[in-house]
């Protein structure tokens, strides 16, 4: 209950204080998941098993994220933990029929997955009460994930967002009205893991799929996803935009 130092431990630290656990390649295989050989290696396919081990635990809401992000604060898990603990009351966006995240961030980019063809991006701002978020989408600034044409074209880096976004806008899944949102400072209920599953054979648009899913069944549920923070800094590991741009090619193809 203490830190080395002798000071007591205040309650919001200790919620952040966690067991971490890392699962090697062997131990992962250990575990006799029949789908593991079948999602290959050096994919985030891989977070299936994380997923997995999770819902073993008993986890309410499971959060995934890449090694190449800096949370920008201290309470990076605190806010998940407000969206899903509480009754969401705030902003909402309603698209004509796509919602772009990025259009909300200085300078402006096209998320990843997002449809070429519904540019451009068409919303109204209200507002919802006593809703429920089921994903919470946060954001990353400087070297956001964006699609490989973006980031050849553009190549932006984002070092701001609006006032919106930072107080966080929800979005309601609905007949023609969908969004995009990856895996990389994300958020997900637990009775939503089985749709954020993610198929490494979809390539680059394997948590694009896996957010499009996701959405069809938050709208049977009539869960919200959310768009805000926290946020995080990515500093990109090394890609092949050639090779990127190639494993977007079939998923830019089929999301329209």
């Amino acid at each position: 209950q203490r830190w080395a130092s002798g000071k007591p431990v205040d309650e919001h630290t200790k919620r952040s204080l966690c067991v971490t656990q890392y699962l090697s390649p062997q131990e992962q295989r250990d575990l006799g998941y029949a789908c593991s050989d079948l999602m290959g290696w050096s994919t985030i396919g891989r977070r299936n098993i994380a997923t997995l081990e999770a819902l073993k635990w008993g986890a309410e809401s499971i959060v995934t994220v890449d090694d190449d992000n800096a949370c920008m604060s201290q309470d990076y898990f605190y806010w998940f933990e407000k969206l899903f603990g509480n009754a969401f009351n705030g902003l909402a966006v309603s698209p004509a029929t796509w919602f772009n995240v990025g259009a909300l961030c200085t300078p402006a980019f096209v998320q990843r997955g997002f449809p070429v063809g519904q540019l451009p991006n068409c919303y109204e701002v209200g507002h919802v009460v006593n809703a429920r978020i089921g994903v919470a989408s946060g954001v990353a600034l400087l070297d956001p994930d964006i699609s490989a044409v973006e980031r050849i074209a553009n190549a932006p880096t984002v070092h701001g967002v609006s006032e919106l976004l930072r107080s966080g806008v929800a979005f309601r899944p609905r007949y023609k009205q969908w969004t995009v949102f990856n895996s990389q400072v994300t958020a997900f209920l637990r009775e939503l893991a089985p749709a954020m599953l993610m198929v490494p054979q979809f390539k680059r648009f394997d948590d694009i799929f896996a957010s499009l899913i996701c959405q069809r069944v938050m709208r049977h549920r009539e869960f919200l996803v959310h768009h805000g923070q926290p946020f995080v800094a990515q500093q990109r590991n090394s890609h092949n935009l050639h090779s990127d741009l190639a494993a977007e090619m079939w998923g830019m193809r089929y999301v329209q």
